[in-house]
């Protein structure tokens, strides 16, 4: 059984139907499982990510490797700090392109919604329709990141225009859960200031769990995803009947 499937509760043969958890809540929950079980590595690995945030250089290719390892806390592997180094190295210039898109699109959306704002001040409602309609585009390009990134690193031989494309596809055909999930990640990052310590310790490592178990719930809404190499082999040593 999967830690998708065991953190969704059954009803069994005698006992009353059960609303199932939706796939936020579901992500959610084995995150925080996760990041709990691998506390002190992950506590390091954020504090590590935050230094190489920093430098700028080394932001992006950061990102990749912390999405990488919560990738591996996600599948049972558990997270090994030492694994962090060998997935900087590995989607160093990977991770750079999506950066550029993230940077190029962000300060884009950014600069129009100051520009938008200084421009509609003299009028009330269409300042505030205006605004209202470039931040919600600003929620829905966070929530195309959370689903592009985690993707870019579970899909390396994939493409960055089809990581963008099925980013892209996700994002508009689940904007419901999308969007919550992009609220839960605000409201981490609000708390991150509140409680700066305490949060920078866990907010990129659960922000990234969290990522990466909700693409693995919502990837039958790309039908077919390219499989990783080794990934629904056969054994072998296993016949088909």
């Amino acid at each position: 059984m999967s830690k998708v499937e065991a953190a969704v509760p059954t009803a069994g043969p005698q006992s009353a139907p059960r609303r199932t958890a939706g796939p936020l809540r579901t992500a959610f929950t084995l995150a925080i499982q996760d990041w709990y079980y691998g506390l002190i590595p992950f506590a390091a690995l954020n504090l590590l990510w935050m230094v190489l945030v920093v430098t700028v250089v080394a932001g992006p290719p950061a990102t990749a490797a912390m999405l990488e390892v919560a990738r591996d806390a996600a599948v049972g592997e558990g997270a090994e700090p030492k694994n962090f180094f060998i997935y900087l190295r590995r989607f160093f210039w990977r991770a750079w392109g999506l950066g550029l898109v993230t940077f190029v699109v962000s300060f884009i959306l950014v600069t129009d919604l100051r520009l938008y704002a200084d421009l509609l001040r003299g009028n009330p409602n269409l300042f505030n329709i205006g605004v209202f309609f470039l931040l919600y585009v600003l929620v829905v390009w966070l929530e195309f990141l959370l689903i592009a990134w985690p993707l870019l690193v579970n899909q390396p031989e994939m493409p960055i225009r089809d990581v963008l494309r099925n980013a892209a596809i996700v994002t508009l055909k689940l904007p419901g859960a999308n969007f919550g999930l992009a609220l839960v990640v605000l409201f981490l990052s609000v708390l991150s200031f509140l409680l700066a310590v305490p949060i920078s310790l866990a907010l990129a490592a659960v922000v990234s769990l969290l990522a990466q178990h909700y693409l693995r719930i919502q990837a039958p809404a790309l039908a077919n995803f390219p499989a990783r190499p080794g990934e629904g082999a056969v054994d072998p040593g296993v016949e088909e009947e």
